[in-house]
Parts: C-alpha cells; sequence; structure tokens
C-alpha cells in the first residue's frame, strides 16, 4: 500500500509540474519534525515554521500548495494565519490539526475554506489520504507550471522572488500590471506569467501601444469594419479577438491616450466591444497584462492617466528589478548571452577575463538586461583570441565603474563572483547537484568539480 501511494503522489506532482509542496506550521518544533519525517518520504518537498510570522514569510517564499497548520499557538491562531496565507496565494489548500475536538471550531474551519480538519495524535494514514485529496485538487486549479520562468535567469533573492509570485500570480485570471525600468524583462515576464496559466496553450497577443498613433491603436485593438474608414477594404479582427481564450499583454501601457482609456476600461469592466465602425458587440474572454516602465500612480495624480483604468489594471502588480539590485545575477546573464550571440554569429563563445567580468558587475546598468546585451554583442566583435578584456569594454563603461569602486557581490575577481553564484545556488537547491546545474546552465559534471574545489565533496543528492 506504502508502494501504491508513493506512486500515486509522483503521478501527482508529475501533473502539478514539481513535487507538491506541503508547509507545516506548529509552534512545537517536535511536532514540527515528526510531521516532516511523516510527509517527507512520499514524495514531498516539505517545509516547516514554529510561528505564524515566520509561516507567512514561508508562504511567500516558498510557495506551497498545502498549508498544514495547528489551531492554537501563542499569540494567534491557524484561522488568521490561513485568512493570511490566502490573501497571498488564494489557490493555496489549508488542512487544520487540532489537539482538542471542538465542533464549533471545525465547523468554522470548513466555513473558512479549510478542505479538513485532523485531530491530534495525528492518524498517518488519514493525513495521507488528506494531503491526496488536496495534491488532487490542486491538479484541478493549477497548471503544471514546469518550465514556466526558466527564460528569467538568475540566483539572486529578487529574482527567485519574481519566479515565486509568477507561479503563484499565474493561474489567476485578474489583470496583471508588470512595472519596472525599460531594459528590465518586463515581456518576459508577461510571457512567463502566460506560461504559468491554464491559458498556456492559448495564444499571447502583444500589442506595443507607444508605436501606434491613437486612431490605428482604436483599430489594432478593436478591430474594423469594411469602409470604416480610408484603406479599410475589409473587415478585420482586432487584438482583442485574436486573443480570445488567451492572454494580450498592452505593452506601455502608460501611451495610450484618453479616449483609449475609456475604451479600453468598458472592455475590462464587461469583456465587451464593437469594432471601429460597427455596431455588433463582440464579447471576448480574455486575460489583460499591461506593462509601463512609467509610474501610473504619479500619472494618476498629475490626471493623465484615469485613476479607474488604474486600479483596474493593478490588480495583480508585478515589479521586476533593475539589473544594478541584483549584481550577483550578472556573471548568468553575461554566460548565457555570450552564448546567444556565438550562435547568432556562426563564432567561438567568448571568455571573459576577470577584469572585465568585475567591471561588469561593478557598472549600474541604466538601461538594464538589454544595455548588459548590447554592451556584450560591441566587446565580442572586438575581443582578441577569444577573450573579452577590459579593453574591449566601451570607454563610457569603464570609466563609470572607476568611480563606483568596488563590486557590491563578494570579491572582485570572476572566480570569486563564479564561486558566490554557485555556493549560492546550491545550497538554493537543497544540496542537489543536477538542480544547481541546470539553474547555472552548466554540466553536472562542472559543478562537481567546483564544489570539491571550493568546500570539498557535495551532498546528499545527485
Amino acid at each position: 500500500m506504502l508502494k501504491l501511494e508513493d506512486s500515486c503522489f509522483r503521478q501527482m506532482g508529475s501533473a502539478l509540474g514539481e513535487s507538491p509542496r506541503v508547509l507545516v506550521v506548529d509552534d512545537e518544533p517536535d511536532v514540527c519534525a515528526m510531521l516532516h519525517t511523516m510527509i517527507a518520504p512520499r514524495g514531498f518537498t516539505v517545509e516547516t515554521a514554529t510561528t505564524p510570522e515566520a509561516a507567512l514569510a514561508r508562504v511567500s517564499s516558498f510557495g506551497p500548495h498545502v498549508l498544514l497548520t495547528d489551531v492554537q499557538m501563542p499569540g494567534t491562531n491557524g484561522f488568521t494565519v490561513m485568512e493570511r496565507a490566502l490573501s497571498i496565494d488564494p489557490l493555496l489548500s489549508v488542512l487544520f490539526v487540532t489537539g482538542q475536538a471542538n465542533v464549533p471550531d471545525a465547523v468554522r474551519a470548513i466555513r473558512a475554506g479549510a478542505e479538513q480538519y485532523l485531530l491530534k495524535p495525528i492518524d498517518g494514514d488519514e493525513l495521507m489520504a488528506a494531503l491526496a485529496r488536496s495534491v488532487a485538487r490542486q491538479q484541478a486549479r493549477r497548471p503544471a507550471t514546469n518550465g514556466a520562468t526558466e527564460a528569467l535567469l538568475g540566483v539572486s533573492e529578487a529574482m527567485q522572488s519574481l519566479r515565486a509570485q509568477i507561479l503563484r500570480l499565474g493561474p489567476r485570471k485578474a489583470t496583471a500590471l508588470v512595472t519596472g525600468e525599460t531594459g528590465t524583462g518586463k515581456e518576459r515576464v508577461a510571457e512567463a506569467l502566460h506560461a504559468a496559466s491554464p491559458r498556456a496553450r492559448q495564444p499571447l497577443v502583444r500589442v506595443h501601444c507607444a508605436a501606434l498613433p491613437e486612431t490605428l491603436l482604436e483599430s489594432e485593438l478593436f478591430g474594423h469594419e469594411r469602409g470604416a474608414f480610408t484603406g479599410a477594404h475589409t473587415r478585420r479582427a482586432g487584438r482583442f479577438e485574436q486573443a480570445d481564450g488567451g492572454t494580450l499583454l498592452l505593452d506601455e501601457i502608460g501611451e495610450i491616450s484618453p479616449a483609449i482609456q475609456v475604451k479600453l476600461l468598458r472592455v475590462l469592466q464587461e469583456q465587451r466591444f464593437e469594432r471601429v465602425g460597427g455596431n455588433q458587440t463582440l464579447a471576448v474572454d480574455v486575460r489583460i497584462i499591461a506593462a509601463t516602465h512609467r509610474d501610473l500612480s504619479a500619472m494618476v495624480a498629475a490626471g493623465t492617466f484615469r485613476e479607474d483604468l488604474y486600479y483596474r489594471l493593478n490588480v495583480l502588480e508585478l515589479e521586476v528589478p533593475p539589473l544594478r539590485a541584483r549584481r550577483a545575477d550578472i556573471p548568468i546573464l553575461v554566460e548565457h548571452a555570450l552564448g546567444r550571440i556565438a550562435r547568432e554569429c556562426g563564432g567561438a563563445r567568448a571568455s571573459v577575463s576577470d577584469e572585465a567580468m568585475a567591471q561588469l558587475v561593478r557598472y549600474d546598468w541604466p538601461g538594464n538586461v538589454r544595455e548588459l546585451e548590447n554592451a556584450l554583442e560591441r566587446a565580442y566583435v572586438l575581443c582578441d583570441r577569444g577573450e573579452i578584456t577590459a579593453g574591449a569594454l566601451s570607454s563610457r563603461l569603464r570609466t563609470a565603474t572607476q568611480r563606483i569602486g568596488p563590486p557590491t557581490v563578494p570579491g572582485a575577481s570572476f572566480r570569486q563572483i563564479e564561486r558566490h553564484a554557485i555556493l549560492t545556488t546550491y545550497e538554493e537547491c537543497g544540496q542537489c547537484v543536477s538542480r544547481t546545474a541546470a539553474v547555472l546552465g552548466l554540466s553536472p559534471r562542472t559543478i562537481h568539480y567546483r564544489l570539491r574545489e571550493y568546500r570539498g565533496e557535495p551532498g546528499r543528492r545527485q
């Protein structure tokens, strides 16, 4: 029976695209340890917390599928933990555990959204059956997200947090607003949100709002009828129709005119619109993701962006961090970009000298990832004997890094930066060599070699 259950959980994990994650919350460490020992061997990834504050932090960072929480804890109770946890992730499954049989509490728990109410001492079969039901429900509520965020490279805390947000918010239908400086990769974040949603097999349609004047943008969004304006020789479906059942990305939403803002607000409210020059009302099922480098709240205060539209767009907000806030990711981005550049140019992959890498890490990159990639393309053309040296970097970058001073990641050499990236990723991946290699884009053999060099033989799992 145990083997059958284990196989069942592995299949469920495969359907979710990952191992089912359980967060155990109990103020008694011994209980947490006991539940961890009971659950983890069945194919779950388990984390524990002994305070409500730690539990809520884990909900954000760990992204559990199931929350298994005690009812009575010092200072608060499981109901408060559940309420706050569900505000972070509305799709979370909640199981309550209590040492006292209390019918009113059990009724309250179920009404508040808990899926089951378990009594201590916990029966192992009953617990595993409850977890099986919860994981089965997750299959229906969450799409498989394996690979959804693989294009978002980096081991920094900022990028790990962003990927966790995408996997939590992707399954929801609500409109999302992606903000961040120019060049940070907002479009890739939008693509990841779409890939992590139940609409992943449906189209992701893009509209660059800043590239079109008002009259053309209206036709682009809503389509037009034949004869609607000069040159409209045939009926044309707009981007909303093209995205029906899928996702519509409105890039640079802060550039649209007041007139388009009004029309867009109506579509967001009603999911209905008319083509330009037509009187037939069309209904669509579209999830909107808007992206902008502008401060829309400041535009609302200035009267240049409608407040009601802003709140319709900003249901779920994801802020993409600038590159200067995640310098530890720069070596990984450099290696990835150089691989792409070599393939596109049909040449050999270039290496980077320690001095050049240190300057790349020091620089603030006002143009973010896009500027980094452009700088590497230039350096690749200018590099000698297949190595990018500091001399191949632009004089502006060299001058700026001389003013900035030492890098904010440990050490100034590429070897020290590489060491930091590998060891940090190795710990974050649970000391798993294969996962570390996958995240960093290196071979498991390289990771083994580096770990032996840095800290002796690697840990438990391969």
